[in-house]
């Protein structure tokens, strides 16, 4: 982030874009756009382009110029709009990669989130000894303090998931290799996170499949997912995470292509109920039974 109290970059382009959107159904140009609340046509464009930000009644008078009368989508523009809500992960804004800072600032927004990475269990379902055997071996983590930097980003992720208002849905497949151990014997790491699974999954905006080692070929073998949905009239979009940090994809084909490949996965895997018993197999050692 470069500015604890400015809105991440991401959350800029967003707006703007829906700023563009709004004046295109308006059939309005960008100079009478412009023109209407004062503007040369070159503000109004880098500010669409999420370069400029953008004052919460300066956005409201654009949205009145568009004809924009729907209160929910006026409350949730011009809220984005401004904010003086200081991001808990600014904090850490040493060490996170901009696509990552961007990405959480996305989750935070994110009302259900549908998550499949194969060969490892989802990022916000992790303990923190699982984690942080996982970020060790990653390059984003160069120093020791980093990697427990970034664990305890990870964990402050979670945060999303277990508040009091408004919790969003996590739905969420892991592979059954994922749970087998790396040892000969279950490890009190992994005995914990399985637990730490267990429990999350008893929660009702969670929901965690597990895909079982003899599923059939499926279309989450090429690529892991991670598709946020959120509040109206903000567009879904999808991120897919690589070990350089990780690409955002916002355009409608994109996000129904990843959607109809998450739901394959899903249907795929085994139900909730079915998923919970074999996690408890591998949490008492009996990964042989399957």
């Amino acid at each position: 982030m470069t500015s604890a109290q400015a809105s991440p970059p991401v959350m800029r382009r967003r707006l703007g874009g829906m700023l563009r959107h709004y004046r295109n159904e308006s059939a309005m140009t960008l100079a009478q756009a412009a023109s209407c609340v004062g503007w040369e046509s070159t503000r109004l464009s880098r500010i669409e382009t999420g370069q400029y930000q953008i004052k919460e009644q300066e956005a409201s008078r654009l949205l009145g110029a568009y004809g924009v009368s729907d209160p929910e989508v006026i409350a949730e523009l011009t809220r984005a709009a401004e904010s003086n809500v200081r991001a808990w992960w600014a904090a850490y804004s040493d060490i996170l990669p901009r696509a990552y800072a961007d990405s959480i600032a996305l989750e935070s927004e994110a009302t259900q989130i549908r998550a499949y990475f194969p060969q490892l269990i989802t990022a916000m379902l992790q303990t923190p000894a699982y984690a942080h055997a996982i970020i060790s071996s990653s390059p984003r983590a160069e120093t020791q303090r980093d990697a427990d930097a970034l664990v305890q980003v990870r964990q402050g992720r979670k945060a999303i998931l277990t508040r009091a208002t408004g919790p969003a849905a996590l739905r969420t497949v892991i592979d059954e290799s994922a749970l087998h151990p790396r040892s000969g014997s279950t490890s009190d790491v992994m005995r914990d996170q399985l637990l730490s699974l267990l429990d999350m999954s008893e929660r009702d905006n969670i929901s965690i499949r597990v895909m079982p080692l003899d599923a059939p070929v499926h279309s989450g073998l090429t690529s892991n997912m991670t598709i946020m949905d959120f509040r109206h009239p903000w567009p879904s979009l999808v991120t897919i995470d690589h070990i350089r940090g990780g690409v955002f994809l916002e355009q409608p084909d994109d996000v129904r292509a990843f959607s109809a490949a998450f739901d394959a996965v899903y249907d795929a895997a085994l139900t909730v109920d079915d998923s919970q018993e074999v996690i408890k197999k591998y949490m008492k050692g009996n990964f042989h039974d399957r």
